[in-house]
């Protein structure tokens, strides 16, 4: 059995009540669930909440609810810690859970497409522990990145590193782009994935979209992105 969760929390700081937040008039964590429910791959879909009215939107379209403990809310709680919760209390509903899906609450930048591509992946792979969907980094490499020492902007490479401005030179680096984490159950028990993504096990393979494609919401600016993205999509998949 394949399951998706959505781990969305109340309390936001950023935007009151963002992961009910209208998107195109919709409640923001709609779109992670309708992209799981219409995944020909997940059997059944689960939210991971503390909060009243994200699961009020959550029992309407259907999906299943996992409420927090009390040690697992709050700002500065564990996301593993909340993954590793919901995958232990779904296997204890479904015993014949297989490979498992995470979505944040707060992004609407993926598909159901996306879901069955990463499930689809695991499957024809047994020696792959997970999937993880990133995008490439351009300026914003890491090689380029700065840090503030006595009041002063310094490189973050290591001292004596020569950096050059000509960033096709750098050797290629990802990052996690908010899509999709697809991985075993069991991998959640090992903790031995790339940190501090620990959930995900030694063998996490990408998949590459269009850069920044699964920005998350954090302020008013990223939900005018995500409206935009969602009003082109699908024409803007292939850029």
């Amino acid at each position: 059995m394949n399951a998706a969760i959505i781990t969305a929390r109340g309390g936001s700081k950023s935007i009151l009540d963002k992961n009910v937040f209208p998107v195109l008039g919709e409640p923001m964590v709609s779109y992670p669930i309708k992209a799981a429910s219409g995944a020909n791959k997940v059997d059944n879909v689960f939210i991971s909440t503390d909060c009243v009215k994200i699961i009020n939107v959550a029992k309407v379209l259907g999906c299943h609810v996992i409420e927090r403990p009390e040690e697992l809310c709050g700002d500065h709680v564990n996301h593993g810690d909340v993954i590793k919760h919901a995958v232990e209390y779904v296997q204890l509903i479904d015993p014949q859970l297989t490979n498992v899906a995470i979505l944040l609450g707060n992004t609407v930048m993926f598909d159901s497409e996306l879901l069955d591509r990463a499930f689809d992946i695991l499957e024809k792979h047994p020696e792959y522990d997970s999937v993880m969907s990133v995008w490439e980094a351009a300026d914003d490499h890491p090689l380029r990145a700065l840090r503030i020492e006595d009041g002063f902007l310094a490189p973050y490479a290591p001292r004596g590193e020569n950096v050059s401005t000509e960033r096709q030179s750098y050797p290629k680096a990802y990052y996690y782009d908010q899509g999709v984490w697809v991985f075993r159950k069991e991998c959640v028990q090992r903790k031995d994935g790339p940190s501090p993504w620990w959930w995900m096990g030694k063998k996490a393979v990408p998949i590459i979209r269009n850069w920044i494609t699964g920005r998350d919401i954090h302020t008013h600016l990223d939900v005018g992105i995500a409206e935009w993205w969602i009003k082109h999509y699908p024409e803007v998949k292939g850029l």
